[in-house]
């Protein structure tokens, strides 16, 4: 008789959380989802929040579900989007609902931030891109705007940690969420440098490595979910780490691509790359169960979903599906440079793409198909666009790619990738985040037995579809082409 151990992956991110049961039986892994909710901010004030206790109710929910179905846990681990805080008083009261990465307050931080300490130091120190919406700038808005609100703080945690404490009373800082704060410096430990340069308190906790069982649920807890003595443990609390535990490749010279509403290009290595070129190209280092990772954040299907939700009505279905199917029956055509920051957030997706065939001076598209094929190919672009520049920065060699996350279900994007990089595409594994998160939990408990056994039960687990390039030439003259239109986009972008 197979022993098959169970654990209670929960996945945060900014638009829902999902619990998902996942079983590990012998050398295979498989996942339930047993509970999906809403993550919805909310504005107070001209505030954007976190609604803090309902997250926390909702995983109260998925506990009594557990409960109630019978279900034996080994554990319990939460990952989360990166960034964000919540801070304690001394008595361990959370002062207000953690602020939302999206939140106004860090607009104009580096106004504040750059006459104490440079980006360029920053990065040289942290590893870590210095986006203003970073835990540290967003604790330097606070230290800006309401400084008696850090003068009361006891503890700083990030939400992974956070949701920990208030599951078993112990208060951890888990190293993978906090590499991407700008406060972690490159030996792994709290960066002092930065938190004395720019007068931070001694609000910050104890580092633990990602995969570290912190103790079982409280009474508290126990009383509200009638669960026993399940132990939480500390996984790799950022989504994006624990993606990168679970990648199902093996060897070496691979890197990954996490693909969803964003894209996350990543490759394993054992020491971050802090160098000023690295910095400029908007790379950044972040840090997984294997040590650390370069990533690039990428603007993903979130134009294809834009796209959707402007044409798909009842009158008239224009559904993923469709897309892609018109995309797939009409010939290579223009491209876009689709990193333009006018692609961010528009009023309106189409009109914005429309917008840069006239300033790339592309030829114009007549239909939605062809409008689809347009984006898709040059995402596939950027990504070999990206992958060139990490390989050169970081001087390794990459001999093929590992997507990951809902978007290989686009089964045309995975081989224009594979066509555009010019690499074998391994696809596959949708819901990565929350397998490498149970794998981490199981890991901790030497129930696994390090990365490579992670990484094998992965491959025992799923049928991955490889892609191999096609039209080499072709691509190879479309990726100049494509070169030329980053050197040329507006300076603001």
């Amino acid at each position: 008789m197979s022993i098959f151990h169970r654990f209670l992956a929960v996945d945060l991110g900014a638009e829902s959380g999902r619990a998902e049961l996942v079983t590990l039986d012998e050398n295979r892994i498989e996942l339930k989802e047993i509970h999906r909710f809403q993550n919805r901010p909310v504005k107070l004030n001209g505030t954007l929040f976190w609604d803090f206790p309902f997250l926390f109710a909702e995983i109260l929910y998925a506990l009594k579900m557990c409960t109630d179905r019978a279900i034996r846990l080994d554990g319990i681990g939460i990952d989360t989007w990166g960034v964000d805080f919540g801070l304690l008083d001394p008595d361990n009261h959370l002062l207000s609902n953690p602020v939302h990465y999206r939140d106004t307050r860090t607009e104009d931080i580096h106004k504040y931030s750059d006459p104490i300490m440079s980006r360029e130091e920053i990065f040289s120190l942290t590893a870590c891109e210095p986006w203003t919406i970073s835990s540290l700038f967003q604790l330097l808005a606070i230290q800006r705007d309401n400084p008696s609100l850090l003068n009361i703080a006891g503890s700083f945690l990030h939400m992974p940690d956070l949701f920990n404490f208030f599951l078993t009373g112990i208060k951890v800082s888990e190293r993978s969420i906090v590499s991407t704060s700008n406060l972690l410096a490159t030996n792994g430990q709290w960066c002092s440098d930065v938190i004395r340069k720019f007068g931070l308190p001694d609000i910050f906790q104890k580092l633990v490595e990602p995969g570290t069982v912190l103790g079982p649920i409280s009474p508290e807890i126990k009383a509200q979910t009638n669960l026993g003595d399940v132990p939480v443990i500390a996984t790799c609390g950022h989504d994006t780490a624990a993606v990168a535990a679970a990648i199902p490749a093996s060897g070496e010279n691979w890197a990954f691509l996490s693909s969803g509403t964003w894209s996350i290009l990543g490759m394993l290595r054992r020491e971050p790359v802090t160098s000023k070129n690295f910095f400029e190209k908007g790379f950044s280092n972040e840090y997984s169960l294997d040590g650390w990772f370069l990533c690039r954040n990428i603007i993903g299907l979130w134009l294809i979903q834009e796209l959707c939700r402007k044409w798909d009505t009842p009158a008239d279905a224009w559904n993923y599906d469709r897309m892609t199917r018109e995309a797939a029956e009409v010939k290579s055509g223009p491209m876009l440079d689709v990193a333009d920051e006018s692609l961010l957030s528009p009023p309106d997706m189409e009109n914005a793409l429309r917008d840069l065939f006239l300033i790339h001076s592309q030829p114009a598209i007549d239909s939605r198909g062809e409008l689809v094929r347009c984006v898709l190919e040059s995402l596939a672009l950027e990504y070999a666009f990206r992958m060139d520049m990490m390989r050169g920065i970081s001087g390794s060699s990459i001999e093929s790619l590992f997507m990951v996350g809902g978007g290989t279900a686009n089964t045309l994007l995975c081989q224009l990738t594979a066509s555009a990089c010019d690499l074998t595409v391994f696809a596959g594994v949708p819901q990565c985040t929350s397998l490498g998160n149970a794998l981490v939990q199981a890991n901790a408990l030497d129930i696994v037995n390090g990365p490579d056994q992670i990484r094998e039960i992965m491959r025992n687990s799923f049928d991955l579809i490889f892609y191999e390039p096609q039209d080499s030439c072709m691509w190879k003259e479309k990726l100049d082409i494509y070169r030329e239109l980053k050197c040329n986009r507006r300076p603001s972008s």
